[in-house]
């Protein structure tokens, strides 16, 4: 249903319209879509962590430790304290406004990094519909690693590279992929991309995407690899070619042999 932006309008519809049972905050939340904060706090006490970004949704503050071990998600707690405009210079805020914790609540804290790898602070991946959330995981990079395996010559190599698919209400992991031995530009999600619920990573080193289908019970289901072929039939056409390229050699020698 259409809802109106002036503010006098939507400030009407609140006082004539009683919320459905158990939804009253939801209302109250939709009102500061009018609301422009003009005010700026400084000097905020705030922990020592690194943090991220939000949610397309607004709903959660990504933010990871220093040592990039574990993640630490946060839930905003919406605006807290106003007071009119008159008396903005003059108005002293109460002391949980100089303070983090006035404006967020921690929800929880996930460590995800194990021994010798390191959270990837510039890569987040989000899925408004399930609010499933994509981050990664990685060993340091090998800069002179051996091209072998079809690899790319100068191409550099990860060790372990993790994709953890987590749950944001409750912070549960849903499920992992680990790429070995790989390279996949993670900075800023340039390696990775999410379309609805298919995922394509892309394998510098080996010079395939590798396609992806979030599931909505959080599992990560293998759709297909482009690389060496594009096609799920095509090693069968290629091998089916060798072979009957192979026996065409194998009869023309034959005949040759009983002309002679």
């Amino acid at each position: 249903m259409f809802k109106s932006n002036n503010v006098t309008a939507r400030i009407f519809q609140r006082q004539i319209c009683t919320p459905a049972p158990g939804t009253s905050i939801y209302s109250a939340r939709r009102f500061y879509e009018n609301i422009v904060p003009s005010c700026t706090i400084y000097d905020v006490e705030c922990p020592d962590h690194s943090f991220r970004k939000f949610t397309e949704d607004g709903l959660y503050l990504i933010s990871f430790s220093r040592n990039h071990q574990d993640l630490i998600i946060y839930r905003p707690r919406w605006p807290s304290f106003s007071c009119k405009e008159e008396d903005c210079d003059t108005h002293e805020l109460p002391p949980k406004a100089k303070k983090f914790e006035g404006f967020f609540t921690e929800l929880y804290s996930v460590s995800l990094a194990t021994s010798g790898e390191l959270i990837c602070k510039d890569f987040f991946l989000y899925m408004e519909n399930n609010q499933f959330g994509l981050f990664a995981t990685s060993t340091a990079q090998i800069h002179d690693a051996p091209a072998v395996g079809g690899a790319v010559q100068g191409v550099p190599c990860v060790e372990k590279i993790t994709f953890h698919l987590l749950r944001m209400e409750d912070g549960v992991v849903l499920d992992e992929r680990v790429f070995w031995s790989d390279y996949v530009n993670l900075a800023h999600s340039m390696g990775v991309f999410l379309y609805d619920d298919l995922l394509a990573i892309v394998s510098l080193r080996y010079q395939r995407i590798h396609i992806l289908q979030i599931r909505d019970s959080g599992n990560l289901v293998d759709v297909r690899t482009i690389g060496e072929f594009c096609r799920e039939d095509d090693e069968l056409f290629l091998y089916s070619s060798v072979q009957a390229s192979a026996l065409l050699k194998a009869a023309s020698g034959f005949m040759l042999f009983i002309m002679l």
